[in-house]
């Protein structure tokens, strides 16, 4: 089945060089930025469920921005399940 996962994401301590490579990359690996919420994608997937989509939607957030030492919050959501929040930190 496909959904469409909204993710909010904010970074902490990311230099902008590094932000702008991660908004890059997030394009390459298929999130479609949400051009009027500053920091908002849209994945779309193919997954079992709602927290199937929800768990690929930040798996592939979280390997794009594991590389830049920051530290990042997320929300997520996918159909009418619960919105997921969760904060992630990456070290150098």
């Amino acid at each position: 089945m496909q959904y469409k996962v909204f993710i909010a994401v904010e970074f902490i301590d990311l230099g902008e060089e590094g932000h702008k490579e991660i908004l890059e990359r997030l394009e390459e690996h298929g999130l479609e930025k949400i051009p009027t919420v500053s920091s908002a994608w849209e994945y779309a997937c193919e997954a079992n469920d709602e927290t199937d989509a929800k768990d690929k939607a930040i798996q592939e957030l979280v390997n794009v921005a594991r590389t830049h030492p920051c530290e990042m919050k997320i929300v997520v959501q996918a159909g009418t399940s619960q919105i997921l929040r969760r904060k992630k930190k990456f070290n150098p």
